[in-house]
């Protein structure tokens, strides 16, 4: 008993210590996903034992049943976004000739760009109301919207309990089946007009396509109380980009030299489970912040000896710290039948979110900052022998405030609705649990309307002409591309369903 202890907190002190201080590949799927397999749905913090609870708490691995998970997920993301019409506050034509100056004396940045320019084109050309080749491309607002995409799934689990009814281990895995990992970074203001001149959902797109791979171990104190620790595996990728511009107007000449580190990072979760009496269960569980983060610096040198270079953080499935809490009751026990209710909640810290492009939304202004939320979740669990089901309903506060400055972050408040069950039959000699389980988010709609006094005008009152001097006509108040302006709309659905396979060991 006393090697067992002495083991098993090694065990629990490694899982620790090589995790903090990391940063991994988030989880932003299983957490939208839920617990597949093991009746554990949206609450997996203190329901449903099993290969999932590696993630969501593995203090509850000791309950789980030695075996292997196999399950197919497709997850459907359909997020709308609507864009309100500009009536004004265009950029100027003449604003493409680059010869304006702010009223100070000041060039105006080079980025900011005609607004007929982005809804039509400048063709390549020397005439009027044309551009040096290769032309300007036309990128209409919303044209290049990311959501609207199905993906699938493949999971993988394993529980083994090395002490019988003392240490148990679980592994489990999310690996998306098309794209493996995905990353898409964009500028949540005026700059993405220059790119896709369009909105794009915060906390979905790409961050659903993470590869999720968690390792955790449990270990029985006394026999109410267990805990456990587990760490999320994920990469950490460093690029370095060297290159040589020989025509800055056809950079198919341009030579290249790439340097690309791969690291694996780790991040850790440590749980607890309290069960008083046979018929009530308390769950806890903390999860460390994650991200997949890509440095890149670039190094640039030109045909006149001039060099120059800049350093790049994108920051990709990014999550915050989250506490996690939840108990589970038996309130019917007759014979073969037993149904239970559960109820956990959430508390995440999103005001220290980084977005893509490494920066606070705070950056936008204090009000515009995002607030930590409190997620709730309620359901039922119902067992008949063999047979075994759920039901969960919830709601997550989005921790996006409105919209009224630059800042065009996408994101809705969710009610969530997640069911499933599984069986457990006997085939010949083995034994098998097919199961099938399903979940829904409804985002719930959300308008945003700007207040033009904090949005940048790009060419401010009282801009000239450099070559005249003279004022540069059109200028009516507010000129922006800023594509969330003057206001925008979105609404949507996340839903997913799959069928999973369980053969004990």
């Amino acid at each position: 008993m006393n090697r067992c202890v002495q083991y098993c907190g090694r065990v629990l002190a490694l899982l620790t210590v090589i995790s903090a201080g990391r940063n991994a590949h988030a989880s932003p799927l299983i957490e939208l996903t839920g617990a597949i397999g093991d009746n554990g749905g949206m609450q997996g913090v203190v329901s449903g034992p099993g290969a999932a609870s590696a993630y969501f708490n593995p203090a509850l691995l000791n309950d789980a049943e030695d075996g292997v998970l196999f399950a197919y997920e497709l997850v459907s993301e359909q997020v709308g976004v609507t864009l309100y019409g500009r009536q004004g506050g265009n950029v100027p034509l003449s604003v493409g000739t680059r010869t304006v100056t702010s009223p100070g004396g000041v060039p105006l940045p080079n980025d900011v760009v005609p607004t007929q320019w982005l809804q039509q084109g400048c063709p390549a050309g020397t005439g009027p109301n044309q551009c040096p080749a290769p032309g300007f491309a036309a990128r209409p607002r919303q044209s290049q919207g990311s959501s609207g995409v199905n993906r699938s799934y493949g999971t993988f689990g394993l529980v083994k309990h090395l002490v019988p009814d003392r240490l148990s281990i679980g592994f489990y895995a999310m690996i998306p089946l098309s794209n493996l990992t995905t990353a898409q970074s964009f500028y949540p203001d005026e700059r993405e007009a220059l790119f896709s001149n369009s909105l794009h959902p915060e906390l979905y797109g790409d961050r659903l396509t993470s590869i999720s791979v968690v390792l955790g171990a449990a270990f029985k104190i006394v026999p109410q109380i267990s805990i456990g620790a587990s760490v999320s595996l994920g990469l950490a990728n460093v690029a370095t980009s060297n290159t040589y511009v020989q025509n800055p107007a056809n950079y198919s000449t341009l030579l290249l030299d790439n340097s690309i580190t791969t690291q694996v990072d780790l991040s850790p979760t440590v749980g607890m489970t309290y069960i008083p009496v046979s018929w009530l269960r308390f769950g806890g569980a903390v999860h460390a912040p994650e991200k997949f983060s890509v440095n890149t610096t670039i190094d640039a040198t030109l045909p006149s000896g001039t060099t120059s270079g800049g350093t790049v953080d994108n920051v990709f499935d990014w999550m915050p710290w989250s506490v996690n809490f939840g108990v589970e009751g038996d309130v019917i026990t007759r014979g073969k039948y037993t149904m239970s209710l559960t109820g956990s909640l959430k508390y995440a810290f999103w005001s220290a979110y980084t977005d893509r492009i490494g920066q606070s939304p705070s950056a936008y202004g204090a009000a515009l900052a995002w607030s930590d939320t409190l997620s709730a979740t309620i359901g039922v669990r119902h067992r008949y022998g063999q047979a075994r089901g759920f039901i969960d309903i919830g709601y997550a506060p989005s921790p996006v405030p409105e919209q009224i400055g630059n800042s065009n972050y996408v994101d809705n408040d969710r009610v969530m609705l997640a069911a499933g069950g599984d069986i457990a039959l006997q085939i010949g000699p083995a034994k098998v649990r097919p199961g099938a389980q399903f979940f829904v988010n409804r985002l719930i709609y959300r308008a945003n309307l700007k207040d033009d006094a904090l949005i940048t005008d790009q060419v401010p009152e009282g801009s000239v002409f450099s070559t005249t001097g003279k004022p540069v006509p059109g200028l009516l108040g507010l000129e922006t591309n800023n594509p969330g302006w003057p206001g925008f709309s979105s609404e949507g659905w996340v839903w997913g369903g799959g069928v999973t396979v369980e053969v004990p060991l």
